[in-house]
């Protein structure tokens, strides 16, 4: 199954729309106003999260090299995103955690030294995750990632 064009760019839109609303949230929560609009908040930037992991792999179970059993050489091509997107997705999750269970107990508490570890690693992976998630993104659209062609032989071969 030939990942289709107009299917790939709504594949694509979505992506750069799901990153853009996780640039946005990250920028939002930065000044929260209560403790129910960063529970909101929190929710709605995970589930952005889980939206783009999901249709980042369904592009990925949509190639050839997928189909056919060639799991290995996608891995290869795409493991600094996968590991980066992963980090983030644990960092985010941990930070809204740590940072609900924080503010609900006192709303007007000083942040721990905790939640400053979390926020600093979360925004530190921020860029690295923006940046391979969208090369990603780009990259599997390669024609050669949907075809049985002398490439994909290279690529076993490489390795």
């Amino acid at each position: 199954m030939k990942l289709s064009m107009p299917r790939y760019t709504f594949c694509l839109i979505s992506q750069i729309t799901f990153l853009l609303c996780d640039l946005l949230f990250n920028c939002l929560s930065l000044f929260p106003r209560s403790r129910d609009g960063l529970l909101v908040l929190f929710i709605f930037q995970d589930l952005f999260l889980i939206l783009s992991v999901t249709t980042m792999l369904m592009t990925f179970f949509s190639t050839y090299l997928f189909q056919a059993g060639l799991v290995e050489v996608l891995i290869r091509k795409f493991r600094a995103a996968g590991s980066v997107t992963a980090a983030y997705v644990l960092a985010s999750v941990l930070l809204h955690a740590a940072w609900l269970l924080e503010k609900w107990g006192d709303s007007e508490a000083v942040s721990s030294p905790l939640i400053i570890v979390l926020f600093t690693l979360q925004r530190c992976l921020s860029p690295w995750y923006y940046f391979l998630y969208k090369r990603a993104a780009l990259r599997v659209s390669d024609p050669r990632f949907y075809e049985d062609i002398d490439w994909i032989n290279q690529q076993l071969q490489a390795h």
